[in-house]
């Protein structure tokens, strides 16, 4: 009976040592996001949240926003522009787990077409978009490929605005800078 109970006291001392230690590695692997706010600069290119050039704020703690969008001009001028908030489940080092909600609005350059000014004729198919809203919830990963370079890769639920639920994967490439 001395003996089970000397090893069950070992066995405690250890396993409070083990999460004392492993405590302390982990704030220092945590420190980047912790330390102070980072800008991002980059490309995202998804159907929720915009598509284009990105800029993202990570100020200290869990929380993190991104705007993304841009245009494409040619004979028809299409563009996007998109919101993101994140809030961070795991991070170690500058790679992160995190869950996001989002929307967006996407154009593929059409005006309003009505039969009035002669745009449209009866029985031709509208050309706009029919779900030019989106909005998401999702998770997404964050892998620091260089000391600079952040590659994020995510599954969104996103709703569009005419009724269609799809999960959909969203990519971007970002430059970090403090």
């Amino acid at each position: 009976m001395k003996h089970r109970f000397v090893f069950l006291s070992i066995a405690i001392s250890a396993v409070i040592l083990f999460n004392t230690g492993s405590a302390d590695a982990q704030s220092g692997e945590r420190e980047y996001f912790m330390k102070k706010a980072h800008w991002g600069v980059g490309a995202q290119a998804g159907l929720m949240s915009g598509m284009g050039v990105g800029v993202r704020f990570h100020p200290l703690g869990r929380f993190g926003v991104q705007l993304a969008g841009g245009a494409i001009a040619g004979e028809k001028t299409m563009a996007s522009v998109g919101f993101e908030g994140q809030f961070d489940l795991d991070w170690r080092n500058r790679s992160r787990f995190f869950a996001l909600v989002g929307f967006g609005y996407y154009t593929n350059g059409e005006d309003e077409l009505t039969v009035a000014d002669g745009t449209w004729e009866e029985g031709k198919e509208d050309p706009r978009l029919q779900s030019p809203f989106r909005a998401g919830l999702g998770l997404a990963y964050e892998w620091d490929i260089s000391n600079t370079l952040i590659f994020t890769g995510s599954i969104v639920f996103t709703y569009f605005s005419e009724g269609t639920f799809l999960p959909l994967p969203q990519v971007g490439l970002y430059y970090m800078f403090d």
